[in-house]
């Protein structure tokens, strides 16, 4: 029997992985389904459970699998009268937590929080499962927000003091985002945002994969720069894939994935998390190619149209444009 014990929040299969040192995942989560994992004594099959700092793993061997369906074995952790509180199913998957924060990862369709009570939201489901595994009341304060249609990083604080750090120095802190794009875009080239009340400005991206339809694109910023980037998008034949009622929708959602954040707590704590790219995201471009960067646009060229001319500077406002006397003089 090979044990050991949990010293961290960690998802079960992760745990397995790392401890047991199976070969692939579907090696650990078959030895799941056989039976052979036990948490604190209680058999357990599902690898996306998050185990509590203590937690006693146990992976049977052949012989001990044999001797405990001889005698009948033990009850289920799946069933209600065995439920183990050092095992909690999270909600949402756990991409990191300490004592003063909880970073999770929210799926595309749900939303972050609701005045109304029978609207389901990551809000009341993070608090249960939070309070569930304190059995107390705790606080619960979300730092970040992102609409229904998105996915990506949420951060939870667990007191106010880190809230109001983190909220106040939100802007400072570096992101990382996914986009998903009807259309294609010059290839790791930058986009020109307008914004209404600040001056505009380059916001470079990376081209990761892009097909005769769809490009995917890796920014490194965060939510708050969406609103100036989809005029930027039109103004090059592209749309941001599920928002907006006239937008394309052709994996029902959204085409938005926070997927980094790097934090700095109130006394110079770092926190570095990331998560991948959705899977919706890699089956849309499927079988695309990464094209080759060319050379960068500035702020004064626009896009040329298919089949239309050449891109060209914008002419200079106060520069006249009408021809000359000896122009006129050379068309006669």
């Amino acid at each position: 029997m090979q044990e050991f014990k949990a010293t961290h929040p960690v998802e079960l299969i992760e745990a397995l992985m790392t401890h047991v040192g199976y070969a692939t995942r579907t090696r650990a989560r078959n030895a799941l389904k056989r039976g052979e994992v036990l948490v604190n004594g209680q058999v357990v099959s599902r690898g996306s459970d998050v185990l509590e700092p203590g937690a006693q793993v146990s992976i049977l061997s052949k012989e001990e699998m044999a001797k405990r369906s001889r005698t009948g074995g033990a009850q289920s952790k799946d069933s209600k009268t065995n439920a183990s509180p050092a095992l909690l199913r999270a909600p949402f998957p756990v991409v990191y937590e300490d004592d003063n924060v909880f970073i999770y990862e929210k799926p595309a369709g749900w939303v972050c929080a609701s005045p109304n009570p029978k609207v389901k939201s990551t809000y009341t489901a993070v608090k249960a499962y939070l309070e569930a595994k304190s059995e107390e009341r705790i606080d619960v304060h979300f730092v970040n927000k992102l609409p229904r249609e998105a996915s990506g990083l949420l951060v939870v604080a667990k007191s106010m003091e880190w809230r109001q750090h983190l909220q106040t120095h939100w802007n400072s802190f570096a992101k990382g985002m996914y986009v998903m794009v009807q259309g294609h875009l010059a290839a790791d080239d930058e986009l020109f945002l307008r914004p209404e009340n600040s001056d505009p400005y380059a916001l470079p991206y990376r081209t990761m994969r892009a097909t005769n339809l769809h490009t995917l694109l890796k920014f490194k910023a965060g939510y708050e720069v969406i609103k100036d980037m989809l005029p930027a998008l039109r103004r090059d034949d592209c749309l941001l894939i599920g928002v907006g009622k006239s937008a394309p929708d052709p994996i029902k959602r959204g085409g938005i994935h926070l997927f980094a954040l790097a934090l700095k707590g109130p006394n110079d704590e770092v926190i570095n998390v990331k998560t991948r790219v959705p899977n919706e995201f890699l089956k849309l471009v499927r079988g695309g190619s990464s094209p080759k960067p060319g050379p960068r646009r500035d702020m004064n060229e626009r896009p040329a149209k298919k089949g239309g001319r050449p891109n060209r500077p914008r002419p200079d406002r106060g520069a006249s444009t009408r021809p000359t006397s000896d122009t006129r003089k050379k068309k006669r």
